[in-house]
């Protein structure tokens, strides 16, 4: 790895890019002033045609990482303004490892061991006065070192949990947010349901948003198979649509894995096509454990320190496209009704939006972002108009259940 680049401050000789994002480039550099060290710098410049929203964001994130101290957490190490004015660079450890989503499919005894170490930050993270929620979980946001160190990276969509004020920020990235992100919401249980879908696409080898659907929620059972039940029951909790009947902290989920678990199904085929994954065993009670005392951000679990020069390190920085948009009224109105129709009409309602409104709404928002938007919204619209016939019916039987004295049907009709 060659570091050529301009000095910055006096001591930070620039390396080569290791992604880029929503929230700017990151670098590998070198600090001249601790040894030639190698740090990781992400860089936003006002000029570059970042919005003001993009900078809030930037900035969060320096005050937010400022005050974090856990070893699966990069460690804030400096910032400051360059030129030309308007550059802005945050300095950081450079965490160990490679991202998962180079990790293809995982086995059960390596996906548990990640979800461990995972669940270790955010009970780390939710810890903190007010909580702190990351909003943007996912595999290329998770590193795996060899030693099976995980590090969370990447926290340009931070956000306060109590923070108030100001308009609704649709963060994440799609197939990994939970339904209230759509409404500029996010609570700890929004990042459960990120881990819960990350460990769904590394099992399954397929992003979340191509995971067959049972009503509004993944079809774990049917999908992923080749996983033990009990594994699978904790996945289907993180990723329940409804945040109130998810786990309400990391903490809920270490406990439930903590549980003596039958013996696992055959396990996936590890880490292939060239990328091989680190040795993971099964998580035991000693691990678990480390995860509960490392959610405090004082165990003696060493930091990960400063990776080889040529480690494969990314800070979560890809090509994926971050949903970071100030929320316009028509958006907050789409995931007003939404969540309107649902509360008036119970179950026919429910259908309705999850067979036809749901793609539409999901479709819009991704089209903001993504180049196939398009191709997105088509199908979408395609889902609709199989839909419509059917949601019509279940509106008329609503209808009608609302006017005489006897109970919803159970199930909504078979459009079919």
């Amino acid at each position: 790895m060659s570091f050529d680049g301009p000095l910055l401050r006096d001591r930070y000789r620039l390396g080569p890019p290791l992604g880029a994002g929503g929230q700017g480039r990151t670098f590998a550099a070198v600090d001249t002033a601790d040894g030639d060290r190698v740090v990781a710098i992400k860089r936003l410049a006002l000029g570059d045609g970042t919005s003001w929203k993009q900078f809030d964001l930037f900035e969060r994130e320096v005050r937010v990482l400022e005050r974090l101290h856990h070893p699966g957490i990069p460690r804030y190490l400096d910032h400051f303004e360059g030129d030309p004015p308007g550059t802005f660079y945050l300095v950081m450890e450079r965490a160990p490892g490679r991202p998962l989503s180079d990790a293809h499919t995982l086995s059960e005894s390596a996906l548990r061991a990640i979800l461990i170490r995972a669940l270790g930050i955010l009970a780390y993270l939710h810890s903190r006065t007010p909580p702190v929620i990351h909003r943007d979980i996912k595999p290329a946001n998770l590193l795996w070192a060899d030693d099976g160190r995980v590090s969370l990276v990447d926290f340009g969509g931070v956000r306060d949990a109590l923070r108030t004020g100001g308009g609704s920020t649709v963060v994440g990235t799609f197939g990994y947010m939970a339904p209230e992100q759509l409404h500029g919401q996010a609570m700890p249980a929004t990042d459960l349901y990120g881990l819960g879908a990350t460990a769904v696409a590394l099992a399954g080898g397929i992003e979340p948003e191509h995971v067959p659907r049972n009503g509004l929620r993944m079809d774990l059972r049917a999908h992923l198979r080749d996983l033990s039940p009990d594994l699978v029951d904790v996945l289907a909790w993180m990723t329940d649509p409804d945040p109130d009947a998810r786990p309400q902290s990391a903490k809920d989920v270490l406990r439930r894995l903590a549980r003596p678990a039958p013996r696992a199904g055959r396990p996936s085929a590890a880490a292939s096509d060239g990328a091989a994954a680190p040795d993971a065993t099964a998580p035991d009670a000693a691990a678990t454990s480390a995860a509960h005392r490392d959610a405090t951000g004082d165990g003696d679990t060493p930091r990960g320190g400063a990776a080889p020069e040529d480690a494969p390190v990314s800070h979560g920085d890809d090509d994926e496209p971050l949903l970071d948009l100030e929320m316009s009224e028509p958006l907050r109105s789409v995931a007003g009704v939404l969540l309107a129709i649902v509360g008036w009409g119970g179950t026919a309602a429910l259908w309705l939006v999850q067979r036809a409104l749901l793609p539409i709404a999901f479709a819009l928002v991704s089209a903001f972002v993504s180049g196939d938007g398009r191709r997105k919204l088509d199908g979408a619209r395609a889902t609709t108009d199989r839909a419509l016939d059917g949601a019509r019916r279940g509106f008329r039987r609503l209808r009608g259940a609302h006017r005489r004295p006897r109970a919803l049907p159970s199930h909504p009709p078979d459009p079919s």
